[in-house]
């Protein structure tokens, strides 16, 4: 039984004439008693009761009306919702994050946008280690991944940036450091203890800019573990500016770093080949977001 031979025999049954259903049908009345003899025949019984002046349902007839009317407005309503789905207007968006994303409100301002816009979208976060988004993404374990660049990306993966940023220095408001207000030269910091974020591009390039080598470094997982780090004075540490802005934890202070600002990028990395309209209609959306 196909869909056809439904809306076909519908067609008669409300109209219980062939000739005018033939009509809205746009197909000749030999060829709907044709369809409507072969329903009959695979159903095994007669639906309507045929004569010259009139034609009516039978019992069974009946029955089938109700069914097909419910069998063809389930299949309009799955149509609508696997196109609905076709346009990126419904469907999933599993997004991977690191927390500088979340912290500088880039995460939020992005996603509050897009749900605003694509509200049956069901959106998950999960902030997973840096290092690791990449090969999720080519994996299909996540559709979209914001992290802070630069990183090494496979050649399936691009980025896109979505903020831009520099690095400052974080440090406990017990540090001797602290009580110096003008930025921070990075040669003075040579005898430091550095927290290392997973982002450790601004901290390499302190180094280099004050002339000496990491030897004494302590490894962090997420930043919130970096700047909790730096408030036990483990250590100072290089992080992204914004969040002097942003995140104002008791015991912490920041402060610039002299010289030329060290440049911090936030990325939204995602497939080069992308299919899935809901991962499309999200970087059209990024242009949308203030970059700067």
């Amino acid at each position: 039984m196909e869909l056809r031979h439904l809306r076909y025999f519908l067609e008669v049954a409300n109209t219980l004439h062939f000739g005018a259903a033939a009509q809205t049908l746009d197909i000749a009345v030999p060829t709907l008693s044709v369809q409507i003899a072969q329903l009959e025949r695979e159903l095994g019984t007669q639906l309507f009761v045929r004569t010259q002046r009139r034609v009516a349902l039978t019992q069974a007839g009946e029955m089938l009306r109700d069914e097909a009317e419910a069998t063809i407005r389930q299949a309009e309503q799955a149509k609508a919702r696997v196109q609905s789905v076709a346009r990126g207007e419904q469907g999933y968006l599993r997004v991977g994050y690191v927390s500088s994303t979340l912290m500088s409100g880039v995460l939020g301002t992005l996603f509050t946008r897009y749900r605003k816009r694509y509200p049956d979208v069901t959106v998950t976060v999960s902030e997973i280690a840096m290092e690791g988004m990449a090969s999720l993404l080519v994996a299909g374990k996540l559709d979209v991944a914001l992290v802070r660049g630069p990183i090494a990306l496979p050649a399936e993966v691009a980025h896109r940036v979505l903020h831009h940023d520099y690095f400052c220095l974080a440090l406990s408001d017990n540090h001797p450091l602290s009580a110096v207000h003008e930025a921070i030269r990075p040669e003075s910091l040579s005898q430091q203890t550095f927290i290392l974020p997973e982002q450790r591009s601004g901290t390499l390039e302190v180094a280099r800019r004050g002339g000496f080598t990491l030897e004494r470094t302590q490894r962090a997982g997420s930043l919130t573990e970096v700047l909790a780090q730096v408030l036990l004075g483990n250590g100072v540490a290089v992080v992204p500016a914004i969040l002097s802005q942003t995140v104002n934890l008791p015991g912490i202070c920041y402060r610039d770093i002299a010289g030329e600002e060290i440049a911090s990028v936030l990325w939204l990395l995602h497939r080069k080949r992308e299919r899935m309209a809901v991962i499309k209609n999200l970087l059209a959306l990024t242009k949308e977001v203030d970059s700067k």
